[in-house]
């Protein structure tokens, strides 16, 4: 069993912003980077498959600038067997598309049994990556997995999705296939600093997008800007006493107490 395992660098949620006009999009600065948590999630399903079939081989993939490869170090820190970079270092947006089409072109020329990826990034939140690549790939398809078994007699997967309602949609896919995990669903590793030492030590193949078969963008990024202000918010100091009597006032001011 060979299985890939796409995984993206998210900015932190503390971290801060600047658009920048000329891109049309945000600008690059000095984040701190994580791993998307929807990609954790569809790590450790890639990781728990290999404790039940040992000889299963995990294989990371992430498409991004040259500090994707920290999270790749990460993933191989949780129990990835080997980490490729598509060195993606463009300005400006990155459409789900073209993500997915350089995926899509590395899968075609190296056979996976099983893709896993995130079903979403916590940054685009979109969801697209991961059914486009399949649709491009011609691999049947289910995406915000909860669950998910794989029948070796079959060579098939057992897949489970939540649906509106508490409602739940089951499927049984012919392998190769790629499933899009739901976050939450499991509880990811966390990388011993033994096993982080030996991963900051690993080989990460580098791929140059160059060599990779793309298609024509099907999506233009016109701008983007921050929200309209609409609402305040008060902080409100001092003893209880002058909060209440402050907050008193504010009501009495909106006219929402008499």
């Amino acid at each position: 069993m060979k299985i890939l395992v796409c995984v993206k660098q998210v900015p932190e949620s503390d971290s801060s912003f600047i658009i920048d006009d000329l891109q049309k999009w945000v600008c690059k600065g000095p984040f701190s980077y994580k791993m998307n948590r929807f990609d954790e999630s569809a790590l450790e399903e890639a990781l728990s498959v290999r404790d039940k079939d040992k000889s299963a081989v995990i294989d990371v993939l992430s498409v991004g600038p040259e500090t994707s490869k920290d999270i790749i170090r990460r993933a191989l820190g949780m129990g990835a067997d080997s980490g490729i970079h598509i060195l993606c270092d463009m300005d400006g947006y990155v459409s789900p598309f073209l993500t997915a089409s350089y995926i899509s072109s590395y899968m075609k020329e190296n056979h996976y049994d099983l893709v896993f990826t995130g079903a979403m990034s916590e940054d685009y939140m979109q969801g697209q990556v991961g059914p486009i690549a399949a649709e491009m790939t011609g691999l049947p398809c289910v995406s915000f997995v909860v669950k998910q078994e794989i029948s070796y007699g079959k060579k098939s997967i057992y897949a489970e999705r939540e649906l509106d309602g508490g409602l739940i949609e089951s499927f049984e896919l012919k392998l190769p296939a790629l499933l899009t995990i739901q976050g939450g669903i499991n509880k990811p590793r966390y990388p011993s600093l033994s096993n982080m030492l030996r991963a900051n030590r690993a080989e990460i193949r580098t791929i140059s997008p160059d060599i990779l078969s793309k298609n024509d963008p099907k999506q233009i990024n016109l701008r983007v800007s921050v929200p309209e202000k609409r609402r305040e918010g008060y902080l409100l100091s001092g003893s209880v006493q002058e909060k209440a009597a402050k907050l008193i006032r504010i009501l009495s001011q909106k006219a929402f107490i008499a």
